[in-house]
């Protein structure tokens, strides 16, 4: 394994789990979920840029889809097989997005509008790809290179905290920030806390860990301050709204903490327990909630990434009845669009589609936009085209 830059080091979904490994150009080794043992020299890798891959990011609508931000200063966008035993190295189709002048570090898909993607490089410059046009939609001086970028719930902000201490928050569709304040942390990470309407910034100051949490109607001076731990590593952070639990290591650390968020007072955290390790981590990455066995009552399920192995850890609340659990499970996100990009970039704003856990509700219709990407409707018009002229020769032959 290789771990260049300050993201994760690891990305997964239902179908696929990528990781970037050692060779000529940004090589990413890509298996199938759940695939276990040694990955030998051999294994299919996706090799789409010149220089080393920093991170990665698969759509959160269509498993297939990966984001690769890289130190050529682009980002490719590559379409892998439905079924991923057919991934043999090459992708199915894979585009460069190119506008940076520096290394790209990281790449974040909008949680609500289809094909938009949103990018930081060292440059100090965020930008908003349109992903289905092949184009850069919007551009952002940040003013200094990033150590995160996130996204809130409907995407209508993204969060950047800098390496000069500040933290960013703005609309990306504007040139102008929304909140720019210093938090005084070095390597910070950002987190937006919506549905508890708090804003969470983590990362070292004075030799330590600590995390604070604002109220965006008082940015000015943190409502609750909390020391995390004497780690010197990178944060790594993970926000399950669905729970109200924040999920905190360090790169080197052995340790993962998690606490529960509360409104009470103007914000709180507790601390719930830990999970060790006996080596320390690179990364983490916490896979979508539906891929969660409700039977285990596992209310996450994450990858944690060490110097030589990846391993999956589940967060499991013991219970003794084997029924579903409703108040362990709200409803969640779905993994399906509620806008298309284009009405998205015009100003629109849309809640995420969230569907049940329930069992019971399982064929429940989840809703949301059906949107067909650039290639679906070349295929579609291909199909049309060709019906059309069998048609044409069969009235031809009467």
């Amino acid at each position: 394994m290789s771990c260049n830059g300050d993201g994760n080091h690891i990305a997964a979904n239902d179908k696929y789990i990528i990781f970037a490994t050692s060779g000529g150009g940004g090589p990413c080794c890509v298996i199938p979920m759940g695939k276990t043992g040694r990955v030998g020299v051999g294994a299919p890798k996706l090799n789409v840029h010149s220089s080393k891959t920093s991170d990665f990011a698969f759509s959160p609508f269509k498993s297939n889809v990966v984001a690769t931000a890289s130190e050529d200063c682009c980002i490719g966008i590559s379409v892998l097989p439905e079924n991923p035993d057919d991934f043999k190295g090459e992708p199915i189709s894979s585009t460069l997005l190119e506008g940076h002048q520096k290394k790209v570090d990281f790449v974040k898909w909008h949680p609500c509008a289809q094909g938009i993607l949103g990018s930081t490089a060292h440059d100090g410059m965020a930008a908003i790809w349109d992903v289905e046009e092949n184009k850069q939609a919007y551009e952002f001086d940040m003013g200094a290179s990033a150590t995160c970028l996130e996204w809130n719930t409907n995407g209508s902000l993204a969060t950047a905290a800098l390496g000069n201490k500040k933290s960013l928050i703005w609309d990306p569709r504007t040139s102008k920030p929304a909140f720019n304040f210093k938090t005084g942390f070095s390597n910070a990470k950002n987190v937006f806390h919506d549905n508890l309407d708090l804003f969470g910034v983590g990362g070292s100051k004075m030799g330590c860990h600590e995390y604070h949490l604002y109220d965006l109607k008082k940015i000015s001076e943190p409502v609750c301050e909390f020391e995390v731990d004497d780690s010197a590593g990178m944060l790594l952070t993970y926000y399950d709204a669905d729970t109200s639990m924040l999920y905190l290591g360090s790169k080197g650390g052995s340790q993962v903490k998690y606490f529960e968020l509360t409104k009470k007072k103007e914000g709180e955290m507790h601390k719930l327990s830990l999970h060790s390790m006996p080596k320390g981590i690179k990364g983490f990455f916490f896979l979508p909630k539906l891929m969660c066995d409700w039977k285990q009552c596992m209310i996450a399920k994450s990858m944690m990434v060490f110097n030589d192995h990846v391993q999956p850890v589940d967060f499991i609340v013991p219970r003794k009845s084997s029924l579903f659990a409703g108040e362990l499970y709200p409803a969640t996100y779905a993994g399906a669009p509620s806008l298309d990009g284009a009405s998205w970039l015009g100003g629109e704003n849309k809640a995420p589609i969230l569907r049940s856990m329930d069992p019971k509700k399982a064929n429940e219709a989840v809703g949301g936009v059906k949107v067909l990407s650039k290639a679906d409707l070349i295929a579609e018009n291909k199909a049309l085209k060709a019906k059309i002229a069998e048609l044409e020769a069969k009235l031809a032959a009467k």
